[in-house]
């Protein structure tokens, strides 16, 4: 009903205000990723950087799912349909995936203050209550917030790839950069989602002669190493009940969920 709708505006305009009221270095967002503004690069936030946050945020919050026409009829036909007037109207999605258990590890060495134990970093809070309303993160435990996150995030990007809007998913641990360019679609004859002059790079790298250089070797992470040693998940660290949940000892919602969402991605266990 109309009440109900603007009741949901206010919420996410609250959202996006409370998302844009301080830089979050932490969390790797900026305006200036998305487009020139009107902005200093001197000052690194302030009023004109706030605003300028709230109106890109607004913009591009569900772009790709809204209609060219809002009074078209949603079908077979039409869902499919990216629009081209989003900030990043890419023409292929990709959706690079990692074992949860592993993301969530990483996700608790680097935002759970004090250690698995700890408390959720209020920068993590802003980011995760501002994407998924719907979860109280402030009320879990750190485990608990970073693995409803991963799940929330994931699933959305899944149901956006039944819609035809995100092409495919790759396993990080398994795919070369050349499998991802190949994805992308940057070795086809006829494609335009890369430069032409930077598609016979690829293509000196990725065939020919050079099929066993590095850009056909698995990926390895060489700087991003934040939580070597630091964190180790099992599937029971998930229960209720551990490193500080609130939840009833035992409880299984979270772990069913991560374990039904490594499935979906194409992992064993």
């Amino acid at each position: 009903n109309n009440a109900g709708r603007e009741n949901n505006k206010m919420t996410f305009q609250t959202q996006v205000k409370y998302l844009c009221r301080e830089l979050q270095p932490q969390m790797g967002f900026h305006p200036f990723m998305f487009r020139d503004g009107k902005c200093s690069l001197r000052q690194s936030w302030g009023d004109c950087w706030r605003d300028e946050c709230e109106d890109i945020v607004q913009q591009e919050w569900g772009c790709g799912l809204r209609m060219r026409n809002t009074s078209e009829k949603r079908d077979d036909t039409t869902r499919h349909q990216r629009r081209d007037d989003c900030e990043t109207p890419f023409n292929k999605v990709l959706h690079q995936v990692r074992h949860p258990l592993r993301t969530i590890e990483s996700l608790v060495a680097k935002f759970c203050i004090g250690g698995i134990e700890g408390k959720v970093q209020p920068t993590f809070l802003i980011f995760a209550n501002a994407l998924f309303p719907q979860h109280k993160f402030a009320e879990m435990s750190c485990t608990e917030a970073a693995g409803y996150y991963v799940y929330e995030y994931n699933t959305a990007i899944g149901n956006a790839r039944e819609l035809g809007l995100v092409y495919d998913h790759f396993q990080v641990e398994e795919a070369t950069p050349c499998q991802i360019a190949t994805a992308a679609g940057f070795m086809d004859p006829d494609s335009d989602s890369v430069y032409p002059p930077s598609r016979d790079g690829v293509l000196k790298f990725c065939t020919g002669e050079s099929t066993d250089s590095a850009a056909n070797q698995l990926m390895k992470s060489t700087e991003n190493r934040y939580n070597t040693g630091l964190v180790s998940l099992r599937w029971d660290d998930l229960l209720g009940g551990k490193h500080g949940s609130r939840k009833k000892s035992g409880d299984e919602d979270l772990q069913k969920r991560i374990q039904r969402l490594t499935q979906i991605l194409g992992y064993a266990d």
